[in-house]
């Protein structure tokens, strides 16, 4: 609870942001990592899933929670694939 009152205070932190698209992407961002924080800390409700689908599962994500985790995920390996770029080149020079 208190990891969610966190997110949800820096998005409303984020709305003092003058540059629209800034904004967009970082609350874009900090509901990604919100939702990934949120599927870690849910183990006990995932693991309950029903097997079939006659129940309503307890655990759902919503769309714009499945979209900001996966422009998270896609956020963090292009931030991978340069650190591994830039140890390349340092490499090179030493």
């Amino acid at each position: 609870e208190d990891i969610r009152l966190a997110f949800l205070n820096i998005s409303r932190i984020m709305d003092c942001v003058g540059c629209f698209k800034c904004r967009l992407w970082g609350k874009l961002q900090t509901q990604g990592l919100g939702t990934s924080l949120k599927i870690l800390f849910s183990e006990r409700q995932i693991e309950a899933l029903p097997t079939s689908n006659v129940q309503r599962p307890s655990f759902q994500l919503s769309r714009q929670e499945v979209v900001s985790l996966l422009n998270a995920f896609g956020r963090v390996s292009t931030s991978i694939r340069e650190l591994k770029n830039f140890r390349s080149l340092l490499a090179e020079e030493g």
